[in-house]
């Protein structure tokens, strides 16, 4: 096995130069960008290569020679970014006279000008990193949640949007379990029995809520998937939503919620947020806003129907 360390050198040039790189939105996503840092990526041939071998194989050698991947530890992935939208490199890839890069679109929205030395850019192919794009398969970040996927890097961000393996926090208090939502379902079914409610799909359910109450765990019967209730208590009453525990390329669920008291209904019609354990603020839309005066002795009794996606 070899290990070959990417970018531990900086000349202030190019897409290494942390001078130019993007700043992350969410401070929170510390731990998963070092993840990525320490990313594994296999090399691999290119077909004309590999066609070599096969047409004239070692006598001497005891392994098949058509594989020769190395593996390779880069300590810095950003190098495969592009250094203007900082989004993963893909062919056709052009450089400047002076060796800076960039992708196609960038170069187009540029006008051709290099934003580094202001030279023409756009005009002639940086063939070396195609090859080097073209040989990387890299696995995904949630491979220790089982995910087996091998992709090119120019796929990264497509990948991570509808991996199914994205890892979920347990929604039981205290319980820091994180695995993908399938193996979060089982989790919850077999550690915290009688913790939430269970329910069927396109079926009318009764839940009572506390005033104070921040949440409601709910588990569907058939397939298992977990779902929250949310609970935030404000100046005017109580703004209530559900969300739904799994994937981002996981559709949403439509829903009903009605509360009554004193002959008075209040009904809400909308559609899950998908979320991975992460319960923040109340949302900004599909939410019912649940006056004081229905919270009776404090309680207050909600009727929910969780539609199939059938």
């Amino acid at each position: 096995m070899v290990k070959i360390s990417v970018g531990g050198y900086d000349d202030g040039e190019g897409s290494s130069n942390r001078n130019h790189k993007r700043r992350r939105d969410d401070e929170d996503e510390d731990e998963e960008e070092e993840q990525q840092r320490r990313q594994s990526f296999e090399m691999v041939d290119p077909p004309i290569g590999t066609q070599e071998h096969e047409d004239h194989p070692s006598s001497d050698s005891g392994s098949n020679d058509r594989d020769r991947s190395i593996s390779v530890f880069v300590s810095d992935p950003d190098v495969f970014d592009c250094c203007i939208c900082y989004e993963p490199l893909n062919a056709p890839v052009f450089q400047c006279e002076n060796g800076h890069i960039a992708c196609s679109n960038c170069c187009a929205r540029l006008r051709n000008k290099c934003p580094m030395c202001l030279m023409p850019i756009g005009y002639n192919r940086c063939r070396a990193i195609e090859k080097v794009l073209e040989s990387i398969k890299m696995s995904c970040l949630n491979a220790q949640y089982g995910c087996k996927e091998m992709f090119s890097y120019s796929r990264k961000n497509d990948h991570e949007k509808e991996c199914i393996y994205l890892p979920c926090l347990c929604p039981h208090t205290g319980c820091e379990f994180v695995a993908s939502s399938k193996e979060l379902s089982l989790h919850f079914s077999h550690r915290h029995v009688g913790s939430g409610t269970q329910f069927i799909y396109d079926k009318f359910f009764t839940i009572f809520l506390n005033t104070d109450q921040k949440s409601i765990v709910l588990q569907d019967k058939n397939d298992a998937n977990l779902f929250i209730i949310h609970n935030n208590h404000e100046l005017l009453g109580n703004i209530v939503h559900i969300s739904c525990i799994g994937p981002k390329s996981m559709a949403g669920f439509h829903y009903d919620v009605l509360a009554r008291s004193r002959g008075s209904t209040l009904i809400l019609q909308s559609s899950t947020k998908i979320i991975q354990g992460q319960f923040g603020d109340a949302p900004s839309k599909g939410f019912l806003l649940i006056p004081s005066g229905f919270f009776g002795s404090g309680q207050l009794k909600l009727d929910i129907r969780i539609k199939s996606h059938h």
